[in-house]
This record gives structure tokens, C-alpha cells and sequence, in this order.
């Protein structure tokens, strides 16, 4: 009956000592009623645990949300300050290259500044010695008794080129002790030597001196001349004298007289003259270096004979002695017959070498 009713067939009765286990595991393990309080709590609180999750999920995403927002504020902080630094620094720049310029508007304003001291400086340098050189010269004026002839001049001018001078003046000359400074020597060539030295040795006014003694006293009045300036150590006047004095024989023959016969009719002129003319230069030089005998002998010989018209000689020595003035020369060929003209140029290109 049991088996078929489906039962489970109840064993032999268990001891009381199993009995009193079974109690206890009964006490130990929740009823029934228990349980269901128990399923119905757990599934409470899986809801709760579900909402829990999703709580979290949501506020893990709004996290990471608010952190990638953070970041991107960071990024942003950082790029702004670094377009400030760039500005900082790009006023620093700007300041610095204006500081600079004005460091170098100033240096040049320095060196130009100092280029005009330096300018004045120089021009107040020269006005100091411009002074010193005129309170020189007013201290150092000094007056010579030479020959018994007065001369007042400076001690820089005497000094400067002749070495008699520089020798007596070597010392700071002091005028107070006398009255003049006397030199026996010749007045009138010291005065030439003098007016050469106050010139600062101007060589051409010496020669032009040189010519004019030459053309009124004849070359021996050189001699002294060279003489003195031998005495007073002028080397320039020297030289100047002693180069004249070595053409002598042609600047005295310049003046030597000459007669010439020409066709028959006699002219007396002199060597200068006649050496204008080609034709006579070149004769005469023949003469005066034949065996070395000057042409002022010559003019004492025969005269020299020239076999030409002597009207035609005469209008070309009228022409010489004008110093070749051309309108002299036409003058006289005016004068001339129509058939004589040609006579008259002819003579003078083809003899005289004359371009009439």
C-alpha cells in the first residue's frame, strides 16, 4: 500500500540521538516561512542592487564626462597661457629692439659730438699757433744795419732759407740788448737777396734781376751777387746765379753789336735782334762756336756781307726790331709796288725762312 500510494516507506524508528541532531538542524535552518521572507527580502534587494549598479554607471560616465570637460579646460588654460607668454614676450622684444635703437641714436648723437669737439679742438689748435706764430714773428722782428743801409725784416724769414741766419738766430733772439744788428757787407745785393728771401725764394723774380743787371752792367754784376749769396748761405740763390752765369757768353752776346753789309749798304744792329729771324739765328751760331770766338770780336771784323736786296733787308729789320708785330710787316708791304710784292715774300720764305 505504501509503494503504490507513492509514499516513502517510513524505516525503522531512528534513535533519540539522532532524533536530538535532527531537532537541532531543524533549529539551525530557516522554515519555510523564513524562506519565502528571505526570497522576497533577497529579491528586494537585488532591485536595489540593480538600481545601485546603474547609479554608479551613471555617475562613472558623468565622471569620465566631467573629467575629459577638465581636461579640455586644462588644454586650453595651458595653450592661452602660452599665446600670453608669446605676447610677453613679443612686447619684450619690441621693448628691447626700441631700447636698442635709441642706444644707437644716441651713440651716434656721441660720435657726432664728439667728431665736432674734436673739430673745434683742432680749429682752436690752429688759431693757437696762428697767434703763437704772430707773437713769434712780432718778438722775433729784428733790424740790420748792412753796409750802412737799415733793413727791418723778421727772423723768420731770414732764417728760413739762408743758413748764415740760422746760425745767428739759433737762440730765441732777444733785441733788447741793441739796436740793430750790424753786417758788413754790399747794401744793394743784400737788398736783392733780401726781396728773393722774403718771396720764400721765388727763383723767377731772382732771374728777372739776373736778366736786367745782365742787359745794363753786363754779367760781371752778377758776380757779386753770387758773391753775397755765397756769404749768406742761400743755396736757391746760388744755384739760381751760378745756372745764369753758365749761359753768360749768349746773354752777352745777346746785346753784341753787328754790322752787315747787304747789298752794298751797311746795317747796324745787334745779335738779339737778328736772332729772331731763323735765317740769322742759325748764321750766328755758326759764327759764335767757330774756333770759340764770341761774336762780339766778330763785330769788330769785317762786316758780314749778304748779297741781297737791301730795301727788302731794311723792311725785314724794321719787322725784327718791332719784336715781329706782324701789322709793322704788312705796313711795309703796302707801301710796295704791285710788281714787287712777290719779289718780297719770295725772298723772305725761301732766304730768310720768313713767312711773310
Amino acid at each position: 500500500a505504501a509503494a503504490t500510494i507513492g509514499l516513502r516507506p517510513m524505516g525503522p524508528p531512528r534513535p533519540s540521538c539522532c532524533r536530538s541532531r535532527c531537532n537541532e538542524r531543524r533549529g539551525t535552518m530557516p522554515s519555510n516561512r523564513d524562506a519565502v521572507e528571505g526570497a522576497d527580502k533577497a529579491e528586494a534587494g537585488g532591485g536595489e542592487a540593480g538600481a545601485t549598479a546603474t547609479g554608479l554607471g551613471r555617475g562613472l560616465a558623468s565622471a569620465i564626462a566631467e573629467d575629459a570637460g577638465l581636461r579640455v579646460a586644462l588644454r586650453s588654460n595651458i595653450v592661452d597661457q602660452l599665446f600670453l607668454k608669446q605676447e610677453l614676450l613679443n612686447k619684450r622684444e619690441e621693448e628691447i629692439r626700441k631700447r636698442a635703437k635709441v642706444v644707437d641714436d644716441f651713440s651716434q648723437l656721441v660720435d657726432r659730438q664728439r667728431k665736432a669737439l674734436e673739430n673745434e679742438r683742432a680749429s682752436f689748435e690752429n688759431e693757437v699757433t696762428s697767434v703763437r706764430k704772430f707773437e713769434a714773428r712780432e718778438r722775433g722782428r729784428v733790424v740790420l744795419n748792412v753796409g750802412g743801409r737799415t733793413f727791418e725784416t723778421s727772423v723768420e724769414t731770414l732764417a728760413t732759407k739762408s743758413g748764415f741766419f740760422k746760425a745767428l738766430f739759433s737762440g730765441a733772439w732777444d733785441d733788447a740788448g741793441a739796436d740793430s744788428v750790424f753786417i758788413d757787407r754790399d747794401p744793394n745785393h743784400f737788398g736783392v737777396l733780401l726781396s728773393f728771401l722774403r718771396n720764400n725764394g721765388d727763383v723767377e723774380c731772382l732771374s728777372e734781376h739776373c736778366y736786367e743787371a745782365a742787359k745794363s752792367h753786363g754779367t760781371s754784376a752778377l758776380l757779386g751777387l753770387l758773391r753775397e749769396a755765397e756769404f749768406f748761405q742761400i743755396e736757391e740763390a746760388i744755384e739760381t746765379v751760378e745756372d745764369f752765369l753758365r749761359h753768360k757768353e749768349d746773354v752777352a752776346s745777346a746785346f753784341d753789336m753787328i754790322t752787315l753789309n747787304v747789298g752794298g749798304e751797311s746795317f747796324v744792329t745787334s745779335r738779339r735782334t737778328l736772332c729772331l729771324c731763323p735765317f740769322f739765328d742759325n748764321l750766328l751760331a755758326g759764327y759764335t762756336n767757330h774756333g770759340k770766338v764770341p761774336a762780339s770780336k766778330f763785330s769788330r771784323l769785317e762786316p758780314i756781307f749778304l748779297d741781297r736786296n737791301p730795301k727788302f733787308f731794311a723792311i725785314l729789320l724794321d719787322y725784327l726790331r718791332s719784336g715781329c708785330d706782324r701789322k709793322v710787316l704788312k705796313l711795309h708791304i703796302s707801301l710796295l709796288p704791285d710788281e714787287l710784292i712777290s719779289y718780297f715774300k719770295d725772298d723772305m720764305s725761301n732766304f730768310y725762312e720768313l713767312n711773310a
